[in-house]
Order: structure tokens, then C-alpha cells, then sequence
């Protein structure tokens, strides 16, 4: 797959965390720029429109696709990125 993965988050937020772990375990490349909730950047508010992190930005093909909350963030990481995290039997 060839994308552009950029994950927008704070340092502080365990949400952020459970998303740049799976990007990790996966060993997907990606760029991960940290904001200033107290002062959220007019690029980022013109992005999110509930201003909260994690977003996971995906270019590909000169377009771009903004992801919001971590369970959807994991949710298409499982389905697009090889090395499945969840085993393809659910009773394994």
C-alpha cells in the first residue's frame, strides 16, 4: 500500500498511544506530529471538527483522507496494513 501516514497527536494522550503502538507493532512507516491542545494550530481545526486527537492523515494518490478516533484509526490499520494484529480466528 503505498500511503502517506501522518498521526496528529498530544503527548499526553493515552488515545494517541494505543494508535502509534499499532502503527509500531505493524512496523508501517509514519510521521507522527504533536499539537498544543491548549493552543490547537488553524490547520488542525480546519481537519477536526470536534478538535481532538488522535487523527490519522492518509495521502495517497495526491488526495487526502483524515481518520478521527482510535478505533477507527486501528480498524483501518487492521484492514490496509499487513501483519494483522487480531488473529484471523476470533476464538484462537
Amino acid at each position: 500500500m503505498n500511503h502517506k501516514l501522518i498521526l496528529v497527536s498530544h503527548h499526553l494522550c493515552p488515545y494517541v498511544q494505543r494508535a502509534a503502538i499499532s502503527l509500531a507493532e505493524k512496523g508501517v512507516p509514519f510521521e507522527r506530529v504533536d499539537i498544543d491542545l491548549a493552543n490547537k494550530p488553524d490547520w488542525f481545526k480546519a481537519i477536526s471538527p470536534l478538535g481532538k486527537v488522535p487523527l490519522l492523515r492518509v495521502q495517497r494518490n495526491g488526495e487526502e483522507t483524515v481518520i478521527f478516533e482510535s478505533a477507527a484509526i486501528l480498524e483501518f490499520l487492521e484492514e490496509t496494513q499487513a501483519n494483522p494484529l487480531h488473529p484471523a480466528d476470533p476464538y484462537a
